[in-house]
């Protein structure tokens, strides 16, 4: 994950830098707040939201059910999701003109600690959700396995990375002494080089976790999860600037991701089936999927929660200063 914030860009100037990188964008329609909307007795609106990893992250799970069920039409929302590559280009595309949207939690302290303009006003996945996976014939079979072995991680400072030296910490493993971490890149780049035997386990995440195992048979060998009890791993973000004009439209988005989220709790057949048909999954690996990760949809934030979150980009140098919660987290707002 970089941790470089620069000048504002303009709607089109991300277009074509995410073009340019060969990123992948959903173009929606205009930014543009409607009128009073008899749906959920909220203000109608019409416009984009900026979704981190969209397709290929669990967390956005709830934004397919929710668009897919119906729940953003009955509260008079008619929103088009646009992918970002990562945590802090979703932050510069929602605070440069989007305005709304969702967002790896600790880039959001990152962008207000460099003076722009987000709130944090609810959760969305509040497990860490890096996993390891191995070769099905791999002799590794527990975290205690790695130990003189080569983990692929994304890049230094990325969650891979953090998420790969704390769980090693954890279990008692000394990053770059009893255990070589190797960057590589993407997770299907990462699951590669474990298949050409560079490395001995891929980092990964939900639910691509869950498709390699049913195509590849590759085992996951432990998620951060099961190190890390607190945490906020995604929240909703909003300018302070569309908050005030546009708080009928984001509590509505709230009440529309609550009845999603409500689904896989549930009803994980049924939820399944919708999210494995928008993201182009087989339906069996769509509900592993989402069982795996039932239990982490929620849009309450928690102190345990933001501290947790906060400390690691200390950590890692991202967070330089104590950040103002209450001036950045609207606790309340969906309550």
């Amino acid at each position: 994950m970089s941790t470089t914030i620069g000048r504002p860009l303009g709607r089109r100037g991300f277009l074509k830098l995410s073009a340019a990188a060969g990123g992948v964008v959903w173009l929606g329609s205009s930014l543009t707040a409607c009128g009073q909307s008899e749906a959920g007795g909220t203000g109608g609106y019409s416009g984009d939201a900026a979704i981190t990893g969209l397709a290929s992250l669990i967390h956005s799970a709830p934004f397919f059910i929710a668009q897919a069920e119906g729940y953003y039409e009955e509260e008079g929302l008619a929103l088009e999701h646009i992918q970002f590559p990562g945590g802090l280009d979703t932050v510069r595309g929602i605070e440069s003109g989007i305005g709304l949207g969702t967002s790896s939690t600790i880039p959001v302290f990152i962008a207000a600690e460099k003076g722009m303009d987000v709130r944090i006003f609810g959760n969305v996945y509040t497990a860490a959700s890096v996993d390891f996976i191995a070769l099905p014939d791999s002799e590794v079979n527990s975290i205690e396995d790695v130990r003189g072995k080569k983990i692929a991680v994304s890049t230094p400072g990325s969650n891979s990375s953090y998420f790969a030296e704390r769980t090693l910490r954890e279990a008692g493993l000394e990053p770059g002494k009893d255990v070589e971490l190797v960057s590589v890149g993407s997770a299907s780049d990462s699951w590669t080089v474990v298949s050409q035997g560079v490395v001995d386990v891929a980092w990964t995440a939900s639910p691509l976790s869950e498709k390699i195992a049913d195509e590849n048979g590759g085992k996951v060998i432990w998620r951060s999860r099961d190190y890390v009890s607190d945490w906020s791993d995604t929240c909703l973000v909003a300018t302070g600037a569309f908050t005030d004009e546009n708080t009928e439209a984001l509590v509505g988005w709230g009440r529309s991701l609550k009845k999603a989220m409500d689904l896989i709790a549930n009803d994980l057949d049924k939820a399944a089936e919708v999210y494995a048909k928008a993201i182009g999954y087989k339906p069996e690996v769509g509900l592993a999927a989402l069982k795996n990760s039932q239990n982490y949809f929620s849009l309450e934030l928690t102190d345990a929660q933001l501290a947790a979150v906060v400390d690691a980009g200390k950590e890692q140098g991202q967070i330089t200063k104590e950040p103002d919660m209450d001036a950045i987290v609207m606790r309340e707002f969906l309550a």
